[in-house]
């Protein structure tokens, strides 16, 4: 769809901001030339999808404009209950056979009509099994109304979306970054969403969306309430991976979009007693443009920059 350009903004939202970087150069030479996050207007996003195109299309203009942003050309990242992942095995057949293949097959292992489905797919690895070739792939399925919604409020605004990327891969992408071997697990959330992903020598073999919401009028603080909805499913979800495949998880690397991170990284090391470690692998990168050196913490921003960087020429 367009891919690889010298100049591109990866965008990612929840129902409480908009959160945006413009990387320009190339992947060996990646420059930050812009980046922001506004507040989102009540109303616009719930639960990580579109609620009001209007409002959300407004507030995108507007964190455009203010920031300085000069490219049309954006990487979308999505992350909600209507992104499906899906681990699948296939017969091994020739390349230019495997993704007829997949579109066929791939419906007997997501439960919605395909016709309702943008289907993409990610191949890990290939095994072998009484004599017979196969290779595992990574299923990623998202409802055709929910993108077409995104895609009609950024391009009301004069922006071009060329790709739409899980956020839950884009944040994987950025701990992939950091360790590549050993079994760890890789925990991104937002205000809405919470994604759990567990890795054995760089491959993806676990995944697990949560809600982040919580009960109204909650006393506590935002960093226990977040930490106590990880901590459940982050306890539940390694239990699970240990009981079917026997391997320890060393390392938990944790990706959130507030003020909090370094406080629940703490309660979850705590409670867990496994390392807990928040990611910056894009921190050397040079910022220019009107906000270079402003406050730009690139930890907040993972997404953001990997789902741009996608999109980069090499």
């Amino acid at each position: 769809m367009g891919l690889f350009k010298k100049s591109i903004i990866g965008l990612e939202m929840d129902s409480k901001e908009i959160r945006t970087v413009e990387i320009s150069g190339s992947k060996k030479n990646p420059v930050i030339s812009a980046w922001g996050r506004i507040e989102l207007a009540d109303g616009a996003v719930k639960e990580g999808k579109v609620a009001d195109t209007d409002i959300l299309s407004e507030n995108i203009a507007k964190l455009m404009e203010l920031k300085g942003f000069k490219d049309k050309n954006v990487v979308l990242g999505v992350n909600n209950q209507d992104i499906i992942v899906r681990f699948a095995t296939f017969p091994k057949v020739p390349d230019d056979k495997i993704r007829n293949m997949v579109m066929l097959q791939a419906e007997d292992y997501i439960p919605v009509p395909m016709t309702e489905l943008e289907i993409d797919y990610i191949i890990t690895g290939e095994r072998e099994s009484e004599g017979r070739q196969f290779i595992n792939v990574i299923l990623v399925g998202a409802r055709k109304k929910m993108i077409n919604d995104y895609i009609k409020c950024i391009e009301s605004v004069g922006l071009n979306v060329v790709e739409i990327d899980s956020t839950m891969l884009a944040i994987a992408r950025s701990a992939l970054i950091y360790s590549d071997t050993g079994t760890f697990a890789a925990v991104g959330y937002n205000h809405d969403i919470g994604n759990i992903m567990i890795f054995r020598d760089g491959i993806l073999e676990f995944a697990r969306t949560i809600s982040m919401d919580s009960e109204e009028n909650q006393p506590e603080p935002e960093a226990d309430l977040i930490s106590d909805i990880l901590l459940n499913e982050i306890r539940s979800s390694v239990n699970y991976y240990l009981s079917q495949n026997f391997a320890e998880i060393n390392k938990i690397f944790l990706c959130g979009v507030n003020i909090s991170q370094k406080t629940v990284a703490s309660k979850i090391q705590n409670f867990t007693g496994i390392q807990v470690e928040i990611p910056d692998p894009y921190k050397s990168y040079k910022i220019t443009g009107t906000h270079a050196g402003s406050g730009f913490n690139a930890s907040d921003f993972n997404a953001c920059i990997s789902l741009a960087l996608r999109g980069m020429e090499e």
